[in-house]
């Protein structure tokens, strides 16, 4: 039951994170990267974005009632999963190899923007162990 709850909010987490990123990444790559370039760009869009997921992450925690430090990160584990399948399928959709997408994780710019998904995947464990530290 437990690893079921995780994975449906995983899911929910990383599709609707995905959402979120995708509208950051159209206003980014059509306005932003060509005025200050790519690197600075994802700088700007990284910092967003996790404000952005914050609430989203403790959401998807309460909803699905995700039981524990364990299972959140389960939860953070799927939906990085899924936030990366949406993405390949989204560059393949958009006529990018995908050896030029593993390439671009290479470069500055990919390396801090898959910094931030880790960091997204890790909000939920973030949250649930903060919960369970002793109020002072």
């Amino acid at each position: 039951m437990t690893s079921s709850v995780a994975i449906r909010a995983g899911l929910a987490y990383g599709l609707i994170g995905f959402g979120f990123g995708f509208a950051f990444g159209v206003l980014r790559t059509l306005f932003v990267a060509p005025a200050i370039g790519a690197f600075a760009a994802v700088a700007i869009e990284t910092p967003l974005m996790l404000a952005t997921c914050t609430p989203l992450a403790r959401w998807c925690l309460r909803r699905w009632a995700v039981p524990g430090p364990g299972a959140a990160l389960t939860m953070g584990l799927v939906a990085f999963g899924a936030l990366m399948v949406c993405e390949v399928l989204l560059g393949l959709a958009l006529g990018q190899a995908p050896h030029a997408m593993l390439a671009a994780l290479g470069r500055p710019a990919g390396v801090l923007g898959l910094v931030g998904q880790i960091c997204f995947a890790l909000l939920p464990l973030a949250f649930s162990a903060a919960q369970r530290l002793p109020h002072q």
